[in-house]
């Protein structure tokens, strides 16, 4: 179920002429079952809703009177967001003859008084902000509302607005809109309200209310994809400067391209845009691409080496709703990423249930571990969405993976099995598998093609540039490319035999001599590891191995067909960009 917490409004939304109903109470009691946690939030005073509502211990908790008054029936704890009315503001409004209710910090009157209530305020000398319901004028201390207390409210049940369905009918509902994710109202709201939310429900008051939360909203059946107010920018249309956004929630991803042609960049980018709006999201770095993202604030950056460090890593997502991680798996060896992936997977299922958190989970090199032996096909949970898959193999993906995407963006892309495996997913949506695989064959460096469901359902093609990244890794290499080694830390190039075939004293030479020398000798190297090593401890340079180790990873599991080809490329992309 996609969300975790329902924050009902009363009156005209849940209860009809003060009362719940028997269809209301039995779709709240089923939404507790299904374990939805509930909030009422109302313009009553705290007094008045305990006599009309005989179901309160059915909610997690009580955001009465406009926001201004917080009860949680378990633990009958109730704290007040603002001061007591005033005394002489209600000697003034009975000197004026306004009607009038009292609650622990709101004054209730109606509309049609509002004249006569600023004259009052003013010859009083009080403050307070006057709140339009329908009908009735509310006057509540400055920044109180539904809006405010609600977030009171989710910050202490641990939950991210994201994961919140507001229901309300009227004007003050609008600001408990904004505070959370997701919002609806019965068909017979006011036009402002209509006008306002994701989804307008059929049928009027708790009626209506209580079919949506039975048919379609424990049901799965809204579509949050389609919501135009939760979407992610990822670039602008070249020709037109038109942004580029992708839905926010409830979608499949898939980013693809061949090494070097920036899949990973925009992988970074997409993540940063995400933890800026307040998503929670895990990155699983099989090979270390992405520890430069703790930099940003609420990201942490984990080195896992064992099944503790995976557990530690999520557990703090449990804890504070918008915090993300980065698990870097990159010390471990193959088999061993395969099984704390598999475990993190997991874990984030059941984290899922409990919180709806994280919000997005980014796979990246997700062939190495989502093919057909990788991790369990039970461990990933696709049908709960807001997963990424990053790969430069699609070909290798599982094929129920594959099946779950339903947006694809897609980078410069020249292997003709992988541009069949894609052509053959999207044949429509830029005109046949022709002219799909010319158009990512022809992609320079930074642009990608974006296919995409519309709200129509029909599937849409088109090319963008990528927004900038905040997070962007600055290379050094130029500072050591033609700098020479000391004596006897030079790189001796040697066959299998150990015989010398060349020498290399600076970064500069290695490209040379890479370029070359026999392919044996480069096959003897990568198998040992040898060049991520010489890099590593002549120069320092940490990313450098770091990317050098991939290269011989992936020479050793035979996935590179041209070895000489994928190491001169690393070292000239090494001057700026990333992949």
């Amino acid at each position: 179920m996609f969300f975790k917490v329902l924050a009902c409004d009363f009156d005209g939304t849940l209860a009809s002429d003060d009362r719940i109903g028997p269809s209301v109470r039995d779709a709240l009691e089923r939404a507790r079952k299904a374990g939805l946690r509930l909030i009422l939030v109302t313009g009553r005073t705290f007094f008045e809703l305990t006599r009309v509502c005989d179901c309160i211990e059915v909610f997690d908790a009580i955001v009465a009177e406009n926001g201004a008054v917080i009860y949680y029936p378990g633990s009958a704890m109730i704290r007040d967001q603002g001061p007591p009315v005033p005394s002489r503001l209600l000697a003034e409004l009975d000197r004026h003859g306004i009607y009038y209710q009292v609650g622990r910090v709101i004054v209730g009157t109606a509309r049609a008084d509002e004249a006569g209530v600023k004259e009052a305020l003013a010859a009083a000398g009080v403050t307070r902000d006057l709140i339009y319901n329908r009908a009735a004028l509310m006057l509540l201390p400055a920044g109180v509302s539904k809006g405010s207390g609600l977030q009171h409210v989710l910050r202490f049940l641990g939950f991210s607005p994201h994961d919140v369905l507001a229901l309300g009918d009227a004007e003050n509902d609008l600001p408990l809109f904004d505070a959370c994710g997701f919002s609806g109202c019965p068909g017979d709201s006011l036009p402002a309200v209509r006008e306002r939310v994701d989804w307008v429900f059929p049928g009027a008051h708790g009626d209506g209310i209580a079919a949506a939360i039975t048919e379609q909203i424990l049901q799965d059946r809204l579509a949050v994809e389609l919501s135009p107010r939760h979407r992610v920018p990822v670039g602008w249309v070249a020709a037109t400067s038109e942004p580029v956004t992708i839905p926010a929630r409830g979608v499949n991803v898939l980013i693809h391209g061949d090494p070097h042609s920036g899949k990973s960049w925009l992988a970074g980018a997409l993540v940063e845009r995400l933890v800026g709006a307040r998503y929670a999201v895990c990155v699983i770095d099989p090979e270390g691409d992405y520890r430069v993202l703790a930099r940003l604030p609420d990201v942490t950056w984990i080195e896992i080496q064992g099944p503790k460090d995976v557990d530690r890593a999520l557990d703090g997502l449990v804890r504070a709703p918008s915090a993300s991680a980065v698990l870097d798996l990159s010390l471990l060896p193959h088999a061993a990423k395969v099984a704390l992936i598999e475990r993190a997977l997991r874990r984030i299922r059941e984290i899922r249930r409990l919180v709806g958190r994280p919000h997005w989970v980014l796979i990246d090199e997700a062939h190495y571990s989502l093919h057909d032996e990788g991790v369990s096909a039970d461990a990933l949970g696709l049908e709960d969405r807001g997963f990424c898959f990053v790969t430069y193999r699609p070909s290798w993906l599982r094929e129920r993976v594959a099946r779950a995407v339903n947006v694809f963006i897609l980078a410069r892309t020249s292997g003709s099995e992988e541009l069949g495996i894609l052509g053959a997913a999207l044949p429509a949506a830029v005109g046949g598998e022709g002219g799909f695989a010319e158009t990512l064959a022809r992609l320079p460096r930074g642009e990608f093609l974006l296919v995409q469901r519309d709200p129509n359902h029909h599937l849409s093609a088109l090319t963008f540039v990528a927004a900038p990244r905040q997070t962007v890794h600055v290379r050094h290499l130029m500072k050591y490319i033609d700098s020479c080694v000391p004596p006897g830390r030079e790189f001796l190039f040697r066959g299998a035999d150990g015989r010398v075939r060349g020498t290399a004293d600076s970064v500069q030479s290695f490209r040379r001599v890479v370029a070359t020398t026999p392919d044996d000798v480069l096959a003897h190297h990568a198998g040992g590891g040898d060049f991520s090593r010489w890099v590593r401890d002549v120069f320092g340079d940490a990313e450098l191995a770091r990317q050098l180790r991939k290269i011989e990873a992936r020479w050793q599991r035979g996935e590179l067909a041209d070895l000489r080809r994928a190491i001169g490329g690393l070292i000239a992309v090494r001057y700026g960009g990333e992949d």
